[in-house]
């Protein structure tokens, strides 16, 4: 897991379109989001991973990143209205060799906790120290982020890959493009993730889908 020069990059970004509806509870695998960021390594095997949101559901843009001075949104963490907050931990493995002689090294990230922060001033958020986040925002969403497996094809030189699950146990509503909305609205059981980065980097990726019924 990592954090920001391009926070969470290579993303396609959401045209701008509908408002997303607060009505019924989304179904199985019904809601779409692409996050992008990365973590702050705060010891060897420790860090924070943070995350904004190109895409979440049919939001348009304007719901999602405060503007500029000419009045278009700005697609990056300092303007994210919502960002998700993760602490964690990483625990090397041996490489597994398979039949063919190839190996894949491996990594293993526990289970923790998310937090998903709303703020209607992003631009007032310090990132000087990610421990210290009495500036973020409000929490309007709390996830357990299940464990997950690191692997990657060339011992995390280049590429990894990490997919996890993270139910909602908690949400409160608060208002996004004019309208009142909730988690447990948009995704009621939590997320499914997929996400792709570099190791000891800054920079990593990725998509969620809303974990089913």
């Amino acid at each position: 897991m990592k954090f920001a020069t391009v926070l969470f990059v290579g993303l396609a970004l959401l045209v701008p379109g509908a408002s997303l509806q607060a009505a019924p509870p989304a179904g199985s695998s019904h809601v779409f989001i692409a996050f992008t960021g990365g973590s702050v390594w705060t010891s060897a095997s420790t860090g924070t991973c943070v995350w904004y949101f190109p895409i979440l559901g049919d939001m348009p843009l304007s719901s999602l990143f405060a503007p500029d001075a000419s009045g278009s949104p700005v697609i990056d963490k300092e303007h994210a209205y919502l960002i998700w907050v993760s602490d964690w931990s990483i625990q090397s493995m041996f490489n597994n060799t398979g039949f063919g002689g190839s190996s894949v090294a491996l990594a293993i990230v526990p289970a923790g906790s998310a937090t998903i922060y709303y703020s209607n001033n992003p631009t007032s958020r310090d990132w000087s120290d990610v421990t210290k986040r009495g500036t973020w925002g409000i929490p309007v969403a709390k996830f357990i982020r299940g464990a997950g497996l690191f692997h990657s094809p060339d011992n995390f030189q280049v590429t990894d890959k990490f997919y996890f699950s993270a139910p909602l146990v908690s949400s409160s509503a608060f208002t996004l493009g004019n309208k009142d909305i909730s988690f447990r609205e948009l995704i009621p059981h939590g997320i499914t993730c997929f996400e792709y980065g570099q190791q000891y980097s800054t920079t990593e990726t990725g998509s969620c889908m809303s974990m089913g019924y």
